[in-house]
């Protein structure tokens, strides 16, 4: 079964900081790292649960090659990404986002 990813306007806001943090500093990595956040995507198209539950019903995906986390959970046939946050940031500055 292939599940319907949706993205929220707040991970695309966090995906776009990233993105233009990235390319500030050089162009290529904005583009490898949206790259991998689209293979996570994927990959949450396919395989949902193969990711652990780490808050409620909320799933955690780490990106290898950058210090950032995706969240997301699964209703149904979708797989609705909540946020992607940067691996530093602390578990009260996560639970704002998951909300």
């Amino acid at each position: 079964m292939t599940y319907t990813v949706y993205i929220r306007a707040s991970a695309e806001s966090d995906i776009a900081d990233a993105m233009q943090w990235y390319s500030d500093r050089q162009p290529k990595l904005a583009i490898n790292f949206y790259r991998e956040f689209a293979a996570i995507v994927n990959r949450l198209a396919n395989s949902p649960f193969m990711y652990p539950v780490v808050y409620r019903n909320v799933r955690r995906v780490v990106l290898h090659k950058f210090p950032y986390l995706v969240w997301y959970v699964v209703q149904d046939s979708q797989v609705i990404v909540i946020a992607c946050t940067h691996g530093k940031l602390g578990p009260n500055k996560i639970a704002k986002h998951l909300m």
